[in-house]
Order: C-alpha cells, then structure tokens, then sequence
C-alpha cells in the first residue's frame, strides 16, 4: 500500500515506498536466512561436539592401550597376583612420571576375578569388586572401553564426589596366559579441551561458508524483488488506463445519446402529440418512455465523480430505483463521511453495479445497504435476500460486473468481498484502504477541466 505524507509530491512518495519495500524485502530475506542459519547450525554444533567428543577418546584410548603395551605389560608377573610389592614397585616405578601428569588422577590393574592387584592407591589392593559383561569380554579379546562421566561405583571410593571423569579399560598382557585389565582415570578436559578447540576451528569455517552462500542468494533476491516492483507498477499501470479508458468511452456514449438520439426522439414526440395509436395509447407517451429508459441508461454511462458530501444523495438515488422496482430497501448511512473523491466515486460505482444487478438477476424482496465507519476505514455494505448464486460458477455476466467492482476497488487501495450461495441471497462489502494506489504523477492527478465538463 502506498502511503502518502502531508505535502509529498506523488512520484517521490512512490520512489520512498518503492526503496521501503525493497528493503523490507532485503530484510525479511536476511532474517530468514538467519533462521535458516540457527536451524542449521544449532544441530550441526551439536554433531561436531559428538565429533570431536569421539575423536578425543579415541586418543585417551590409544594412549593407554600404548602405555599397558610398554610400560605396564614388560613388568607383568605372577609374583604381582601374590601381593609381591617389588612387583608393586616395578609398576610404580613405571607409571610415576606419568602419574605427574595432573590429566592422570587414578591407575588400576585388575584380573579376571575382579581383584585390584595394582593401584597407586595402596588400600586398593587386594580388593575383589564384580566385573561387568564388557569387562569378561574385554578380556576375552575384545576391544578397549572408554567412558565420560561421574565415577560412584563401589569401586570408586577414592574418586566418588569429583567431576567427570574419563574411564578408560584397555587389555594389558594380550597373547598371554593371564590376561589383566589395565585401567586409568583421566581428568574431563583431556577429552573436552580437544573438543573445545576443534569447535571452535569449526564455527568459522561453517559461518563463513554460509554467510557466502547467503550473500551469493542475496543478490538475486534483489533483483527478483526488483523486478516483481516492476511488474506490479505495469499490472497498475495498465490497470489505471483500462478504467480510465472504459469510463471515457461511457462518457462518449452518454454524451452521443443524449446529445443526439434523445434529442431527436423528443423532437419527434413533440411532433405526435397529436397521433392516436390503435389501442388509444398515444405514440408520444410510448417515446416518453422510451426517452426515461434512454436517460436512465445515460446516467448509469455518465457517472461523474462524486465528493464525500454528495454520496449520500447519490446512493439514495439509486436506492429510489430499487423501491420503485418494488424491492423493499433500508439504508443506513453514517454521516459525516471522512473520505476523500477518489474512495467515494469508487463507493458509489460500486454501489450503482450492486444495485443494477440485483435489480436485473436477484429477484430480491428486500436489501439492506449501510455504509459505516470501520477501524478507521469505511464499508459499504449490500446484502440481498434474492435468488443467489455459486461464485465459482457464476456466469460470464456475473463475473464482468465482479471484476468491474474488483478494479474500482483496487485503484484506491480499497478491498472488496463477495458472499452468496444459491437461494440464499447475496452479501457484497467494500472497505476503503489507507491510501489510493499510486500511479504516476499524470495518473493522479485529475484533471479539474474534465471534472468540470462531467458535471456540466
């Protein structure tokens, strides 16, 4: 809807309204590809993490197979089930440099039967806790386990209440007659600390990418938005010029028939004021009448624009036509009227057709037709209780005078609604927009001296 301020000169309040679209446009566009942006990359963080997450246990998990390879495997004897503590030692001796690592917190081996027979807790020793399905399959060949969690098992007597910790179980002694479970307790951050930094490696990459791929949609939004502004200015364009074409040609016609057809049949009926037809009816009275439905006709041609002021009367002409045709009609208009010419020659016309069809096609008994404020606009509204019809199927007729009312309508940004079913009458409304649509300057503007010869 094109909205004019106080004093703007047409044409550029149409270039204001046409760069105010076009940024609206851009920006609904941006805010849905942002949208779009968060849809995406929220699910995508949370893939990368798991990523990332995955990969960071993998190299806690690598790590400690290594270190039971080489480091605790060499030193695995049978003197360590027996309690042995120079085997104790050995194993200390191995793992104390690793053990000053402050990522390490917990080390354990332990056999089939469950027994700690190794811990650098020393009261770990020697206790015997159940063993869990993956650990009897683990030892049974099976791959190494890695988990990120709180420790509360019975177990974890010594890391119960600390933060999540990394379990990971590896098989130490492999091809061996005793296999043992070499098991080590790593801080959260050397799993999460690799996950943070490979995030946010991520993030730019996968912004970047998309704000590329949303610049690269962006120019031809534009463009596209250009060019349905271009479209809709031809299509009003064309529009304007039709009406304004159609109401001249019923201005010629009008102005031929009354200029010369009605004045010749006077004429001439003035001249038989003297003649008798054979049924005794006078051949003047049956001109007469002919000349009434002639100056009917040309006053439904010639419709001259109407102000605020004058829509009342000139509704209340047409309504006299309905009561005279026996249609019973109520009217209720609220006065004073806050439109401007454009929106009431539109109220009228549209009224004028309503009223001719129903009087032609509705075979009404009665029709009400108001004419009211609504939030700030105005409606006209004609309802009948005549014949109806299915507006999908309305014939060629019907159809013509809709899209008539439609155009007038729509010239001054107004919208009109049609209701009606077979046998059950037929509603019509029409409320005025904010503003008239705007043309070019040439195109607004009306031109005073034709106003002028209209009324005359």
């Amino acid at each position: 809807m094109i909205r004019f301020g106080r004093g703007d000169h047409p044409t550029t309040a149409l270039l204001r309204e046409e760069g105010s679209s076009v940024r609206s446009a851009i920006l609904k566009f941006l805010l849905t590809g942002l949208v779009v942006l968060l849809t995406v990359s929220i699910p995508a963080t949370f893939w990368g993490r798991s990523v990332a997450q995955n990969l960071a246990k993998q190299e806690v998990l690598e790590l400690t197979q290594r270190l039971a390879d080489y480091a605790i495997g060499p030193v695995l004897n049978p003197d360590l089930a027996a309690g042995d503590k120079s085997a104790v030692a050995q194993i200390d001796a191995r793992m104390s440099p690793w053990m000053s690592d402050e990522m390490i917190l917990r080390i354990k081996v332990w056999d089939s039967n469950g027994t700690v027979l190794y811990s650098d807790v020393g009261e770990l020793i020697g206790e015997t806790f159940p063993l869990e399905e993956w650990a009897e399959e683990m030892l049974a060949g099976g791959p190494g386990v890695v988990t990120l969690g709180p420790q509360d098992e019975g177990e974890n007597i010594f890391e119960a209440g600390s933060e999540d910790l990394v379990e990971v179980y590896v098989l130490a002694g492999a091809g061996t007659d005793t296999p043992l479970l070499f098991e080590m307790y790593f801080h959260a951050d050397v799993v999460r600390l690799p996950e943070h930094h490979m995030l946010l490696g991520m993030i730019p990459v996968f912004l970047v990418a998309l704000g590329v791929l949303q610049a690269a949609q962006l120019i031809p939004g534009i463009a596209l938005a250009k060019r349905v502004q271009r479209y809709q200015r031809a299509r009003r364009a064309l529009l304007q010029q039709a009406i304004e074409a159609g109401e001249q040609e019923r201005v010629r016609l009008a102005r031929d028939l009354h200029d010369d057809i009605i004045q010749d049949l006077a004429g001439l009926a003035y001249a038989l004021d003297s003649s008798t037809s054979a049924d005794g009816s006078a051949p003047s009275e049956i001109l007469q009448g002919s000349i009434r439905k002639l100056r009917e006709v040309t006053s439904d041609l010639y419709s001259t624009p109407v102000n605020a002021a004058e829509l009342p009367a000139a509704l209340s002409v047409l309504v006299e036509r309905t009561r005279s045709k026996g249609i019973r009609t109520r009217v209720d208009i609220a006065e004073p009227l806050t439109l401007d010419s454009r929106q009431a020659t539109m109220l009228y016309r549209v009224g004028r057709e309503a009223l001719v069809n129903i009087m032609k096609h509705a075979d009404a008994k009665h029709v009400q037709l108001s004419l009211k404020p609504n939030g700030g606009f105005w409606t006209l509204n004609i309802a009948d209780d005549g014949l109806g019809f299915d507006v999908l199927k309305g014939g060629k007729e019907k159809h013509f005078g809709l899209r008539m009312m439609s155009d007038a309508a729509e010239m001054v940004g107004a919208r009109l609604e049609l209701a009606s079913t077979p046998g059950g009458g037929t509603s019509l409304s029409v409320t005025t927009g904010g503003r008239p649509i705007a043309m070019r300057e040439h195109d607004m503007l009306i031109d005073e001296a034709v106003l002028s010869a209209g009324r005359a």
